[in-house]
């Protein structure tokens, strides 16, 4: 190596204080030569990461969609009456001109195309009063089936799943920021010692914090399944599971069948049909005898639940004894809590032990790269 070719750590052969030939490790290598034993906890925290990245941009997507999807058929469903409905009918109808204008003059001059752009959306807005009733009452019909008679109505509806979505990608996005070592630190004293003793530090931190979360998901497992699920406090802890477990199968039954009248529904609700009233007695009496209830809920019960031939009804779930029950996985959902913390918990474990194998460093991520350097 020349005197004169700068090293990857910044200095020069031959700088004063530095023996030619030594290896120097990186700032921000890890303190030991990665060891055998770690090589598939790289591959595990790899996939992991992977798994999270796309579920976290699945989420996002699903929390986009049900909020645009809630807000267009808010939209459309209002009343020409009001002043929400023509103010959204112009921003609607702005954005679409506007958008297929942009679209179909890219091969124009950018002066045409910007000027017709503009254009095509002051047109949309002066256009909204003349559509103000357009769409009003399918879009309605459509909202109040997503909100009182489908499979959303189990999780509170369009806005309900928006919220669940949002709790689950927070903790998808705290399990991504421990796994890559970005996760919110207080590092006031680590900084004024040596790598060595911070690793140590750090090392022991990740484990407390662990345990930590841990203890917390416990918490909230104790809580909900006390205050969501029934159980009662002086239960012991495998008898809280075991309730929070019964419950979940319970649920899980209603969700598949939901899901059975939703696929039955979806053709008559997009063809304009009122969702309400689609469902005669007869097909209905005919559903549940087909759909298990006697199985679970005993044949005289099941009886309770079928209704005239001739009377229609909501194509949404009836349990013997309870109704229909709305917002039945809302208490479910909960449960992302628990299930986060402990993966959190176990994410820190994981970081520990890639940190102590060598493969990994408290003072970077698993994307940059650790090495040695020759100076």
């Amino acid at each position: 190596m020349s005197n004169d070719e700068p090293t990857s750590n910044g200095e020069h052969e031959g700088a004063p204080g530095i023996e030619p030939g030594l290896v120097v490790p990186h700032p921000a290598a890890p303190l030991i030569a990665p060891a055998k034993w770690g090589e598939p906890l790289v591959v595990i925290d790899r996939a992991w990461n992977r798994f999270e990245i796309w579920l976290a941009l699945g989420v996002f997507c699903l929390e986009a969609l049900s909020m645009s999807l809630w807000v267009c058929l808010k939209g459309f469903s209002a009343p020409g009456d009001q002043p929400a409905a023509l103010a959204f009918r112009a921003a609607f109808g702005g954005t679409v001109l506007g958008t297929t204008a942009y679209l179909a003059l890219r091969k124009q001059r950018l002066v045409v195309r910007n000027w017709a752009t503009v254009a095509s959306v002051l047109f949309g807005f002066l256009l909204a009063k003349a559509w103000l009733g357009f769409g009003v009452a399918y879009a309605s019909n459509l909202l109040n089936w997503y909100q009182q008679a489908s499979f959303l109505t189990l999780l509170g509806g369009l806005r309900g799943v928006g919220t669940r979505l949002t709790m689950l990608l927070a903790l998808v996005g705290g399990s991504l920021a421990t796994g890559r070592g970005r996760h919110i630190v207080i590092d006031i004293v680590t900084r004024f010692v040596s790598l060595r003793t911070r690793t140590i530090m750090v090392l022991i931190g990740w484990v407390a914090t662990a345990f930590v979360c841990i203890v917390a998901a416990w918490g909230f497992l104790d809580h909900i399944s006390i205050e969501n699920f029934g159980a009662r406090a002086d239960q012991s802890p495998t008898e809280k599971i075991g309730r929070v477990a019964s419950q979940l199968g319970e649920d899980f039954f209603i969700a598949r069948k939901q899901a059975a009248l939703d696929f039955i529904t979806v053709p008559h609700v997009l063809r304009g049909e009122i969702y309400s009233e689609f469902l005669t007695g007869k097909e209905w009496n005919t559903w549940v005898d087909a759909e298990g209830f006697s199985s679970r809920y005993g044949r005289e019960a099941t009886e309770t639940l079928k209704i005239p031939p001739e009377e229609t009804r909501s194509p949404i779930v009836v349990i013997p004894g309870r109704g229909e029950p709305r917002g039945e996985l809302i208490n479910a959902a909960y449960l992302v809590f628990p299930i986060g913390l402990m993966i959190i918990a176990a994410r820190f474990v994981l970081r520990g032990l890639l940190v102590a194998s060598g493969h990994a460093s408290v003072d970077t991520d698993e994307s940059e790269e650790w090495g040695e350097s020759k100076v």
